[in-house]
């Protein structure tokens, strides 16, 4: 039992508590009302929240030593701020080879190494993985994402293909027939643009940080989403765009949400809270770049007013030496944040009245769990959910670095960060596997989430 707390549900916050029978929810309401529990945890007046769903991870390098060793670290990082589900892509395994192996293996991998409960996204990029499809819907992944982002040479140097407008579309087709909750996810970068600016940077001689920048302006998102948008109402194929960074984006989502389109949009904190000026240089080397104050406030403006449905970390492991030695132009992009994704939105959000807190709940949890059609199994508090909780000091102030947010990347792009708001208790199905900021579960409690 969970008692003296504000109590964040679908229709409001309420002070009281709730009652967890083995791994779900029994009963919410005022304390005075709740019968009593073996074991009663008093919130001390804070927020109890559901536990915390980020859509956007990825998990393991190119060898199936670096899923299970990220499975147990990044889960852990996840598990002590807060996150008790995790999307994630699977790195390992040959890239243009069938991949329903790699998901089942993986599958495995978690349930042996997760602290927190997790699910899959696939990609797809050749025919066979399209023909995989079927299965993949057997095995609960019911999204699919194209990585837009390659030129053909950029994908030959890490054996990939480049995806063409024409598979994108066969791909929303097959995937049109199933209904909710099959979707495309795609990475929006116009590759032939962000080539003919990059040769033309490299032959000036730049290697700053800002070149990685100019090099993939926002007209480069775009007009993909534009595309994606108008071939997903041809094809009746839901579109779920991730990482949305660039405030010329925000107005095209909204135009064909006018014409009618299914659109799930994604913004991320390091878009919300960082610009490309940041000291960070190639540390905060990713895909997209980030952008300029002005597209802060426009996305800001856009979270609050529900244009954007999810916040997902993007959660990459990257080590400081690697992204020093590979410089502007070589290295993967990517960096880590699943663990900054709740006092971010608390501290730039919450406090400074942008968002509420209910509003934080469905970004943060409700409406992924929405999306993927695991609510209201996940994403809620209510009587018949799993019993994934938070209890949240709004007041307790820290200071982000790679140390405490328990990820094994070496560094963190927000290290120094003052915030204010943490996860002091983290419950997974009704056990507690985190509190202040220390993982305490002793052994993975991860399982796969699997499509209501």
């Amino acid at each position: 039992m969970v008692k003296n707390g504000l109590i964040v549900t679908p229709q409001g916050v309420i002070r009281g508590g709730l009652v967890v029978r083995g791994e779900k929810i029994l009963r919410v309401g005022a304390d005075e009302l709740l019968p009593r529990a073996s074991l009663e945890v008093d919130a001390g007046g804070c927020y109890v929240l559901p536990g915390l769903v980020d859509p956007h991870v990825h998990i393991g390098g190119i060898q199936e030593e670096g899923a299970i060793s990220e499975f147990r670290t990044e889960s852990i990082s996840a598990a002590v701020s807060g996150v008790t589900t995790m999307m994630g892509f699977i790195g390992f395994g040959a890239p243009l080879e069938p991949r329903l192996p790699v998901y089942q293996r993986c599958k495995e991998i978690g349930q042996q190494n997760s602290f927190v409960d997790f699910k899959f996204h696939a990609y797809l990029i050749t025919e066979v993985h399209l023909e995989e499809i079927p299965d993949l819907m057997k095995e609960g992944i019911t999204s699919g994402k194209l990585l837009l982002g390659y030129s053909e040479e950029e994908a030959k140097r890490s054996g990939r293909h480049a995806i063409s407008l024409g598979y994108t579309y066969k791909a929303m087709e097959r995937l049109a027939g199933y209904g909710p909750p099959v979707l495309i996810q795609a990475h929006c970068e116009q590759p032939d643009i962000i080539s003919v600016i990059t040769k033309q940077l490299k032959a000036q001689g730049r290697t700053d940080f800002l070149a990685w920048t100019e090099s993939r302006p926002s007209i480069c998102e775009a007009i993909h989403v534009f595309s994606l948008g108008l071939m997903s109402l041809e094809t009746g194929c839901p579109f779920y765009i991730v990482h949305v960074s660039a405030k010329e984006t925000v107005d095209v989502i909204r135009y064909l949400r006018q014409l009618g389109a299914k659109i799930y949009a994604e913004t991320c904190p390091h878009y919300l809270t960082l610009t490309r000026n940041t000291p960070m240089g190639v540390l905060a080397r990713m895909a997209p770049p980030l952008r300029d104050e002005a597209d802060i406030e426009y996305l800001w403006q856009a979270v609050s007013d529900g244009t954007f449905d999810t916040i997902g970390s993007d959660h990459c492991v990257r080590q400081r030496r690697e992204k020093e030695e590979a410089g502007v132009w070589g290295g993967v992009p990517g960096v880590g944040g699943i663990g900054a994704l709740l006092p971010l939105m608390m501290t730039e959000g919450v406090k400074k009245g942008r968002i509420t807190i209910e509003q934080l709940v469905k970004l943060t949890a409700e409406n992924a769990a929405r999306i993927w059609g695991i609510y209201p199994k996940k994403g809620v508090i209510s009587p018949g959910a799993d019993a994934d909780i938070i209890i949240v000091d709004p007041n307790q102030e820290w200071v982000l670095s790679a140390d405490n947010l328990k990820s094994c990347s070496d560094y963190s792009i927000y290290e120094g960060r003052a915030v204010k708001g943490k996860a002091v208790k983290t419950f997974l199905r009704g056990k507690l596997v985190a509190e202040d900021g220390q993982l305490v579960a002793k052994t993975p409690l991860g399982e796969f989430v699997y499509p209501l």
